[in-house]
């Protein structure tokens, strides 16, 4: 399995005029070799003093950040080594509502006082990157405070420079450089009154069917979300709030957390924003229940068999674990009957884990053309089922009323031991 969940390697020892790691993406014909083996000829790491970040497309034309979806951003290759060799490195986005970077917002800090910048979630290893556009306008959002409609600026110039690093298998940066020159766009915000909750995915050996499968298509197979509750509050902004995973897992496996399907991130607790989330993010962990695994990866390894309740709170990634004591109910089958197919069982739903031989999660893709509502039935029938008056989530209690769905494209989710239900929209 790959480095960054089953050991990393010793951090390499980077040295000025050394030959580069192999954990260092070069994409040339050279054979690296240690610090011991050096001659003339092997490729040196040096320290770059800038790059460029090109001024985009657009120009000085306003951008509609309700109405768009990303914005392109291009910039130049780093040189890092003394004779040219191609590094592939991380790069990561910061943006500016005040045109200075004297010092970072941190999403998880109470007082940001004095704050002008923020670095943005999404990473790149190319010389360009699409910045979503709702993204960028929920930074802005939490950054400066907008809590009305009110508050939002009818314009506002957004200072952009790009950071580049080279990463370790843990994503730890070596020789992180800024970018000598700034862009500048401008923008036309908007408030965003309910952002929807932050998801969270769990991966590992136990969840799901697909082992430690991080990819977007592993959805449902190797990464299962944390759902949203009735009983918690979200932030408007962000949609930070506690989500929470109920179900069984087996002794001597494990797991981590993160973010988005297919960025690993950085598993170092010091580094923003982070991506990934271990045992080392577990509040009060419980020896009797989990162990801290796999050294530097801090896996959460599960030391005994039964249903667990882990919940996560997104605004300060800290994350609960505790032992399920009631033994649930299973289903052979799950469905949605709603208004969009007249109320039929028959679109079932796929059973989300396999690896426990139980299944309590459960997905669908649902795109209804009108609005309707809908529920959860297990069995091909109403003896047991689930409703509730709320949309997009909630927790669905038994025999409750219809979901009142609206017209769109989403990814289902539906805890059956909690009755907790996300409908998720499709990007």
């Amino acid at each position: 399995m790959p480095s960054y969940r089953d050991g990393h390697p010793k951090n390499p020892k980077l040295m000025q005029k050394k030959p580069l790691y192999a954990m260092l993406l070069l994409a040339g014909a050279f054979a690296f070799t240690a610090c011991s083996d050096d001659n003339e000829s092997n490729p040196t790491i040096t320290q770059p003093s800038a790059f460029s970040i090109f001024e985009p497309a657009v120009g000085k034309a306003n951008i509609d950040l309700q109405k768009s979806q990303s914005i392109q951003l291009t910039w130049s290759i780093p040189n890092y080594t003394d004779f040219g060799a191609p590094v592939v490195p991380t790069y990561v986005v910061q943006a500016s509502p005040t045109g200075s970077f004297t010092k970072e917002f941190d999403r998880e800090a109470k007082d940001n006082a004095g704050a002008d910048y923020i670095v943005l979630e999404q990473t790149f290893n190319s010389t360009s990157g699409d910045i979503n556009a709702e993204g960028l306008n929920q930074s802005m959002q939490l950054m400066l405070g907008w809590d009305k409609e009110d508050d939002v600026p009818a314009a506002l110039p957004v200072t952009f420079r790009v950071v580049a690093s080279i990463r370790d298998a843990s994503s730890r940066d070596y020789f992180p450089i800024t970018s000598s020159n700034t862009v500048q766009l401008n923008t036309v915000p908007y408030y965003i009154v309910n952002m929807p909750p932050v998801v969270w995915y769990m991966v590992g050996n136990n969840i799901g069917s697909a082992s430690w499968s991080n990819d977007a298509s592993s959805v449902g197979t190797g990464l299962i979300p944390l759902l949203p509750s009735s009983d918690e509050e979200y932030d408007k902004a962000t949609g930070t709030g506690v989500i929470s995973y109920t179900g069984f897992m087996t002794a001597g496996t494990q797991f981590k957390f993160v973010r988005t399907p297919g960025d690993w991130g950085s598993g170092d607790t010091s580094v923003s924003p982070r991506m990934q989330l271990h045992y080392q993010d577990v509040d009060s962990p419980d020896a009797a229940l989990i162990s801290d695994e796999d050294g530097d990866n801090h896996n959460i390894g599960i030391r005994a068999d039964g249903y667990y309740v882990i919940s996560l709170n997104t605004k300060s990634l800290k994350v609960t674990i505790a032992a399920y004591e009631k033994q649930p109910k299973t289903f052979a089958t799950m469905s949605m009957p709603g208004d969009y197919n007249s109320w039929s069982m028959d679109n079932h739903m796929t059973a989300c884990e396999t690896l426990s031989g139980e299944s309590h999660i459960w997905m669908a893709q649902f795109a209804p053309e009108a609005e309707g509502g809908v529920k959860f039935a297990a069995n091909d029938d109403w003896a047991d089922n689930w409703g509730a008056e709320a949309f997009p989530y909630a927790t669905g209690v038994g025999g409750g009323a219809n979901i009142p769905y609206t017209a769109g494209s989403y990814t289902v989710f539906f805890n059956d031991i909690t009755g907790q239900y996300y409908f998720i929209a499709n990007q």
